[in-house]
């Protein structure tokens, strides 16, 4: 999985490397701004590519706002705001830091933005790095429940109604298909 992650630089680098070090620990690989390479394009079309064509993207939100582009958002606001419709999108958002004006107004816009998110705060590298990997991890349960097969729930609840063997009494069956059918358990290779 491809984590693209988002934040302005400044004073932020122990973090972000906090950051990067927490997805590679789970076996993804983190995408950040300095990773793309000289192209035609500008840098932050290329980074909005990369915010495209990553599985998740993380906001690491500090003090600062960021210079404005064309648009007169930051880059990482506009990063945020091209993942939001795309991508689950996991923002952390620092303590104990006086945000610009700027930076409080989109850390209030990314927090009361309800679906597809985790938001956790940090105070230092290391709550960063545990709140990613719990992030991530959250993220990556969510998804392990299968697709939802009506047909397949609907057939085993219908397996699991009584039988009618009369009429001579009035007779309620409840029955309860969780659903989807999943696999709880995997099972380990050897030594595991």
């Amino acid at each position: 999985m491809q984590v693209f992650i988002s934040s302005v630089i400044s004073g932020m680098e122990p973090y972000r490397n906090a950051a990067a070090q927490a997805v590679r620990t789970l076996g993804h690989e983190p995408r950040m701004a300095e990773d793309y390479g000289a192209s035609p394009d500008t840098p932050q079309r290329a980074c909005l590519a990369g915010v495209r064509d990553a599985d998740v993207v993380g906001l690491l939100l500090g003090a600062r706002y960021g210079h404005p582009q064309e648009s007169g958002l930051s880059a990482t606001h506009e990063e945020y705001r091209e993942a939001k419709e795309r991508r689950p999108v996991l923002a952390f958002v620092q303590e104990g830091v006086e945000r610009e004006a700027a930076q409080e107004d989109f850390v209030r816009e990314v927090q009361n933005w309800s679906s597809g998110q985790y938001t956790a705060s940090f105070s230092t590298p290391e709550d960063l790095r545990e709140a990613v990997i719990r992030g991530l991890h959250q993220l990556e349960l969510s998804r392990a429940a299968g697709p939802v097969d009506e047909e397949e729930m609907l057939s085993r609840a219908e397996q699991s109604v009584p039988v009618a063997r009369g009429f001579s009494h009035a007779s309620l069956s409840l029955v309860v298909a969780g659903g989807p059918l999943q696999q709880v358990l995997r099972p380990g290779g050897a030594g595991s």
